[in-house]
């Protein structure tokens, strides 16, 4: 499911329209000269963004979005992103409007405080899915499927 957002005519397109040649046609009535052309620069003030078109953002893009945050925390080792299997969920975005549920598997490093990694991944999957998207995020469900011992960085 998508978050669309609608085009509404602004005052200024209303009753107007240009031709082929590029040409201000004031509509029917009007004995504005004709040989008027559009300017391509902001003729008066900028249409705000939710009147402009659509943008639709697909589940699968913000679930994408959602595990590459995720893998940007330093504690986290992997994040599943395919579909469902029968050993798992794995990363899975459920769009209602524009409110996000979000379930994510992870794989974190041993021995890394697990609710504290967790929180950690929360606030910063909400607000990279927030910034990049607009949405806002409901509920994250993480799955810690998995630790694994820290490397040795001392080469002991």
């Amino acid at each position: 499911m998508t978050a669309p957002v609608e085009h509404r005519a602004t005052p200024s397109e209303a009753g107007t329209s240009t031709g082929a040649t590029g040409r201000h046609d004031p509509g029917p009535g009007n004995t504005a000269p004709t040989d008027v052309t559009r300017r391509s620069g902001p003729a008066g003030p900028a249409v705000p963004a939710e009147l402009r078109g659509r943008t639709d953002i697909p589940e699968r893009v913000v679930t994408r979005i959602a595990a590459r945050a995720a893998r940007e925390v330093e504690q986290v080792v992997a994040v599943r992103e395919r579909k469902a299997t029968a050993l798992g969920r794995r990363t899975r975005a459920v769009m209602d409007g524009g409110l996000v549920t979000l379930e994510l598997e992870v794989t974190v490093r041993y021995p890394a405080p697990l609710l504290r990694v967790a929180e950690e991944i929360r606030r910063h999957v909400n607000d990279r899915v927030h910034t990049l998207t607009g949405l806002t995020v409901g509920h994250i469900d993480i799955d810690v499927t998995g630790v694994v011992p820290a490397r040795q960085e001392d080469g002991g």
